[in-house]
């Protein structure tokens, strides 16, 4: 099972796009990409239910 997220999804315009074994992996890339290229540095509450709307599953 994989976890995916186009960051596109959250952030309009950007291309960048996520794949990775486990949810918490994926949210560790997620959130390191959010600090350096979006200056998002607090995950709120709004940020993460807006990333994990947006996290698709794939077998």
């Amino acid at each position: 099972m994989k976890f995916q997220l186009a960051c596109g999804d959250v952030m309009p315009g950007c291309p960048t796009s996520f794949s990775a074994g486990s949810q918490e992996q994926l949210l560790g890339e997620v959130a390191t990409h959010a600090a350096q290229e979006h200056g998002i540095t607090e995950i709120t509450p709004e940020v993460a239910a807006a990333v994990s709307a947006k996290i698709r599953v794939v077998e």
